[in-house]
């Protein structure tokens, strides 16, 4: 768990430092539009990758359990397909349309579409690592490796004076995740299992399908709840109000770090525990997961809380007037954070399929939040839209994993006298 903390926060850290540097050499304006970019292009990404991360990491260790390397070959051949195709289509169809359109230039479309395809490519193949080879490898390269290249050679253009446009940031940090690919690819081709690579593939399309897409629904509705409040202030307002809630959100996500890290810890120990009835140690895990998260949050909000005016003026002085805007974003995401892995739980114990339903009503929820208060609030609206958004969903997944599950992943396991107790048979929903 330390490993993955540590990975956590040290990407989350190097992401920081990557954005303020891209504050300072940009004006305000052309920071929105990076920002704006960069949230289509994370979006776009998740979508062109159609569930295949978490696809790929379940299909090897099952088939790898029930000695089937022919169907382990043939659903990462599936996996690769996809993402040798789908992400280059879509950015050709995004590149056609912001230069026809939206009356982008060609050359920053194209360096968007290539990160689209690179941040697809390096999202599949983290996910094959974790299984095949280590987290290090996994989160390492994903989250750290690659942005300490951009931040490194940042610096070094900031020393010398040099300015970048916003293409160039995009085609650094291309160069950066084909670099980290090339590691995590050499790395798993030496790991991969012989039977594996000897086996003839076999294949059971409808089943990897149908498996993928509820995958997808999942993830584009959690990449959607993440990154589309950047672009709808991107419209709704001006690319300065953009690039300030890009910054104040960012900053807030600090908390979404530990909650990330506790994602990884579920989905590693949580499913055995659960499906065998080990109420015993599964109550250890939940226990030292909010004690963890418990830690994050209140060292976060403390820091949010006295240093806010210190942090927004890392990216620049206009960014300092953003204060309530942060410190409201930091509270409702502090509120989820302190929820724990509620959505991750509910999808290993069978419920993938009724999640999706959860975040879109949530989604629907926070876009009537920004219709209201964004012409009443400004910025500052959009960021009550958000938090409460998020502190309703987070309300009502914790209610739903102990109603349908008995178990509490949030924070208040800690002060509760009786611990978990799970049903007496645990079976699957479909």
């Amino acid at each position: 768990m330390a490993l993955t903390f540590g990975l956590q926060f040290g990407g989350a850290i190097v992401s920081f430092v990557m954005y303020t540097l891209a504050a300072r050499i940009l004006s305000p304006a052309d920071f929105g539009h990076l920002a704006m970019w960069l949230c289509v292009c994370q979006l776009s990404s998740v979508a062109a990758v159609l569930g295949q991360e978490m696809f790929v990491l379940r299909s090897l260790h099952e088939y790898a359990v029930a000695g089937r390397p022919d169907l382990a070959k043939g659903s990462l051949l599936f996996s690769l397909a996809i993402v040798a195709v789908t992400p280059l289509l879509l950015a050709v169809v995004i590149g056609i349309v912001g230069v026809l359109l939206l009356g982008e230039t060609p050359r920053l479309m194209v360096a968007t579409g290539l990160f689209l395809v690179g941040s697809s490519s390096i999202t599949l193949s983290s996910h094959i690592g974790r299984s095949t080879v280590s987290v290090l490898l996994a989160e390492g390269m994903r989250d750290f490796f690659w942005r300490s290249i951009v931040v490194a050679v940042m610096l070094g253009l900031i020393v010398t004076g040099t300015i970048i446009e916003i293409h160039e940031f995009f085609l650094l940090s291309v160069a950066g995740i084909v670099l980290a690919l090339a590691i995590q690819i050499v790395a798993i081709a030496r790991r991969l299992p012989k039977d594996l690579l000897a086996a003839r593939p076999n294949w059971q399309f409808r089943h990897w399908i149908k498996a993928s897409l509820g995958f997808w629904a999942a993830a584009i509705l959690e990449t959607i709840n993440q990154y589309f409040d950047v672009i709808i202030v991107y419209w709704f307002l001006d690319p300065v109000s953009a690039g300030a809630y890009f910054v104040a959100s960012r900053i807030a996500n600090m908390f979404a770090v530990g909650l990330g890290a506790l994602h990884n810890v579920s989905t590693r120990r949580i499913p055995a525990l659960y499906f065998s009835g080990n109420t015993e140690e599964l109550n250890k895990v939940l226990k030292s997961m909010a004690e963890m998260m418990l830690l994050c949050v209140g060292a976060g909000i403390a820091l949010v809380l006295f240093g806010a005016d210190e942090i927004l003026a890392l990216f620049g002085p206009s960014f300092i007037a953003q204060k309530w805007t942060l410190i409201t974003l930091a509270l409702g995401t502090a509120f989820y954070a302190a929820g724990g892995p509620a959505s991750s739980v509910l999808m290993i114990a069978g419920y993938e399929r009724r999640y999706p339903w959860i975040v879109a009503a949530n989604i629907v929820l926070r876009f009537i939040g920004f219709a209201i208060f964004i012409p009443i609030f400004g910025l500052w609206g959009a960021a009550l839209a958000a938090s409460i958004s998020l502190a309703i969903v987070t309300i009502v997944l914790n209610v739903l994993c102990r109603r349908w599950l008995g178990l509490d992943p949030s924070v208040l396991f800690l002060f509760r006298k009786r611990p978990a107790t799970l049903p007496e048979a645990t079976t699957r929903v479909s």
